[in-house]
């Protein structure tokens, strides 16, 4: 009896050795375990383009894990092309490594979103606290059917840009730029020079020849063109302010430019000083100062132009998370740290990114009044391209239909109703 009291004794004396041994030692064990268990890694993409822009985000992710030291940040640098980015996304979906957070260029709103890649942000944007604070025009390009899968935060406008030496020798008032199509064409007119032969040496005006869309497009926008009609996902662009645009933009080609690609934009006139007016991006801009000092107190930023209405040409990329992530609520506050008024400002010092907060745009303008202030209405009043599923595919037939019209193969009617027929005819094969 003693001995079977003892055994006992010595049975529970042990179990709670064990189990005081067990909380002691499973107290580091248990949290190295817990952390372990609930540390996360999110993995972020990003188009490359250029060192500065790589050296942002890098630190920046590297700040928001500073911040959050429960969550890691894998960032993974695409290359610029979109073509090349589709390859990787492709790959990405096969094999189950999609990105949770995907800094987006505008034309996959449609083309990704359509395959349904995106997680549906308005639940998120709803309850965010600073969404008053965020410009309209950044929570409206990443909306698709109805439902937002994009947070703008990268506004890249096209800005109406002009050599005030130039306007000056012409016996234009360099403070007073064109601000509508009469404006506009009367001003290049008079900028235009020309050789003894007529042939022109110094453009009054960059009208483009190839891969102009969204030089075009805001002509349309302007005239009154949808140009696609996004909710019923049909092309609408051979109508009458369509076709106005495209005689009016035929008519400057042949009056006073000089033909270059749009895509080159270092091959643009403007740029190496043989054209008085052109639409350029603010990294053209900076690029076109850093190189040419002397020219910053040259150049000249007009208004948003405006006709029926008044749009600018602003391409966006954006935020979004991965349908498949398996962390999207810290994907989400990724999101809102990169979309927080000390990381947006970070970009503008780093990348000279425009602000799309409100509460920043007085301190926007006043860090280079000039532009800025002329920056801040292009983001308000910008629109990028047609969020379709099937933008790669309009963009053929409407580059097409514009060179058409400016070489004089075809009237701006014809062309434009030949490049909707075989869209429509094309996607009918697709669908």
């Amino acid at each position: 009896m003693k001995m079977k009291r003892k055994w006992i004794f010595l049975t529970l004396l042990t179990a709670m050795l064990g189990a005081v041994i067990t909380a002691c030692s499973g107290s580091a064990g248990s949290g190295a375990g817990s952390n372990a268990s609930e540390s996360v890694t999110l993995h972020f993409w990003f188009p490359g383009e250029g060192s500065a822009n790589e050296q942002y985000f890098t630190d920046a992710a590297k700040a928001f894990e500073a911040e959050h030291p429960d969550i890691k940040v894998q960032t993974t640098i695409l290359p610029p092309g979109a073509g090349d980015i589709d390859t990787k996304l492709n790959a990405a979906k096969l094999s189950g490594t999609y990105p949770d957070v995907f800094s987006a260029y505008l034309i996959f709103m449609g083309t990704r979103g359509a395959l349904d890649e995106f997680l549906p942000l308005d639940d998120r944007i709803d309850a965010w606290e600073d969404k008053d604070d965020i410009s309209e025009s950044a929570l409206a390009m990443g909306r698709y059917k109805g439902k937002t899968v994009g947070l703008g935060y990268f506004a890249a406008p096209e800005i109406l840009t002009y050599r005030k030496d130039y306007f000056q020798e012409a016996g234009l008032d360099p403070k007073k730029p064109p601000t509508d199509w009469e404006e506009l064409a009367a001003y290049a007119e008079r900028l235009t020079v020309k050789d003894a032969n007529g042939k022109i040496v110094r453009a009054g005006l960059d009208v483009p020849l190839n891969n102009a869309s969204s030089f075009f497009e805001s002509f349309m926008r302007q005239n009154g063109s949808p140009i696609i009609d996004e909710a019923k996902e049909v092309p609408v662009f051979a109508d009458e302010p369509s076709v106005e645009a495209f005689r009016y933009l035929a008519d400057l080609y042949n009056k006073v430019a000089i033909p270059y690609n749009y895509e080159k934009k270092d091959t643009a006139p403007f740029v190496s000083g043989n054209s008085a007016m052109s639409f350029l991006t603010n990294s053209t801009i900076s690029n076109m100062i850093k190189n040419h000092p002397e020219l910053k107190d040259q150049l000249g930023y007009a208004p948003v132009l405006e006709q029926k209405e008044k749009y600018a040409f602003t391409g966006y990329r954006l935020f979004t998370i991965g349908k498949t992530s398996k962390h999207p609520e810290e994907a989400w506050k990724f999101i809102e740290f990169m979309m927080s008024k000390e990381q947006m400002w970070k970009r503008y010092e780093a990348l000279q990114i425009p602000v799309v907060r409100k509460s920043l745009e007085q301190r926007f303008i006043e860090d280079r009044p000039e532009i800025n202030a002329v920056l801040v209405d292009y983001v308000k009043y910008g629109k990028g391209k047609p969020i379709t599923p099937f933008t790669s595919t309009y963009n053929k037939y409407i580059h097409q239909a514009y060179e058409e019209t400016l070489t004089g193969a075809k009237s701006p009617e014809q062309a434009l109703k030949d490049a909707q027929d075989g869209l429509v005819k094309e996607l009918e094969t697709i669908r």
